[in-house]
C-alpha cells in the first residue's frame, strides 16, 4: 500500500501529539514516528538501512566529544561555578540599569562556550538568574524572555552539540562550522544586549535600578578573582576544540 507526502504528514503529526499526549518524551516520539514512516514510505528493508546509519554515526569518533560536553554541562550545573560567575558579573554591573538582564545574557553565551547544549543551561539561568530579577521587581514576561532568548545560544556558539551531530549527519567539517558559526552566535548575544539596554530605558519600569549600595573596585575584583576558574574554562575549552579539530583534519 503506497502513501502521498499528504497522508503520511498526518500520520506524523497526530501520532506525534498522540504520543506526546501519553508522556512519552519528545525525542523518543519523534524517533519512533520516523521509523513509522521509514517503514510505510520505503518498507521494511529500509528499517535495516537506518539500523546502519544510526550505528556508523554513532561509532564515529568526533561523536565522542558529544557526552563529555553533557557531562561538562552536568559538572557545570551541580558545582557553583556558574553561581561565582553570575556573581562576579552581577557585581560589576548591578547599578546599571537592566544590568541584571545583561547580565544574564552574558553569562548564557559563557556557559553556552563551555556546555554546548540548550536544556541545562536554561534550567541554571532560571535558578539563578529569575528569582534574583524578580526581587528586583524586573517585569516577569521580560526575565523569562531574556533566559529563554539567551539560552538558545547554546546551539549557535561551539562547541555546540547540534553542530556536531549536524556535521556528522551530512558529512560536513565540524571545524569549519565551529568557525563559521562564531560570529552569528556573537552577534545574537551583542543584539540581545543591545535590545535589553534600549528597552530598559525606554521603558524604565521593566527594569527598575536596585536599592543596594554600589560596591567598591576591590570588592568588585574580589568577585572578578573567584569567578577566574570560569572563564579560563570556558576559554580553553573553545580554543582547544578549535585547535584539535584543525590539527585532526
Amino acid at each position: 500500500m503506497e502513501f502521498d507526502i499528504g497522508t503520511l504528514s498526518i500520520i506524523l503529526v497526530v501520532g506525534l501529539l498522540g504520543l506526546i499526549a501519553i508522556g512519552v518524551p519528545m525525542g523518543f516520539a519523534s524517533g519512533f514516528m520516523g521509523a513509522v514512516l521509514v517503514f510505510l514510505y520505503i518498507g521494511d528493508h529500509a528499517l535495516g538501512i537506518l539500523l546502519s546509519r544510526y550505528y556508523s554515526l554513532v561509532v564515529t569518533y568526533s561523536f565522542l566529544s558529544v557526552p563529555l560536553f553533557i557531562f561538562m554541562a552536568s559538572l557545570l550545573e551541580r558545582s557553583n561555578i556558574a553561581k561565582d560567575l553570575y556573581d562576579a558579573l552581577n557585581a560589576w554591573l548591578r547599578k546599571t540599569r537592566g544590568g541584571v538582564g545583561v547580565v544574564t545574557a552574558i553569562m548564557a553565551t559563557i556557559m553556552a562556550a563551555m556546555s554546548g547544549i540548550i536544556g541545562g543551561e536554561i534550567v541554571l539561568l532560571g535558578l539563578i538568574a529569575l528569582p534574583q530579577m524578580l526581587r528586583l521587581k524586573y517585569d516577569q514576561d521580560m526575565s523569562i524572555g531574556i533566559i529563554c532568548a539567551s539560552g538558545s545560544l547554546g546551539t549557535m556558539i561551539p562547541p555546540s552539540i547540534v553542530l556536531i551531530i549536524y556535521g556528522l549527519t551530512t558529512e560536513t567539517s565540524i571545524t569549519m562550522l565551529f568557525q563559521e558559526a562564531i560570529v552569528p552566535g556573537l552577534m545574537i548575544s551583542s543584539l540581545i544586549i543591545i535590545y535589553i539596554l534600549i528597552r530598559t530605558r525606554l521603558q524604565p519600569h521593566l527594569a527598575p535600578l536596585s536599592d543596594e549600595p554600589a560596591l567598591t573596585f576591590k570588592e568588585k575584583m574580589s568577585y572578578l578573582t573567584r569567578s577566574f576558574t570560569s572563564n579560563w574554562n570556558s576559554g580553553y575549552c573553545f580554543g582547544f576544540n578549535l585547535f584539535w579539530n584543525n590539527w585532526y583534519h
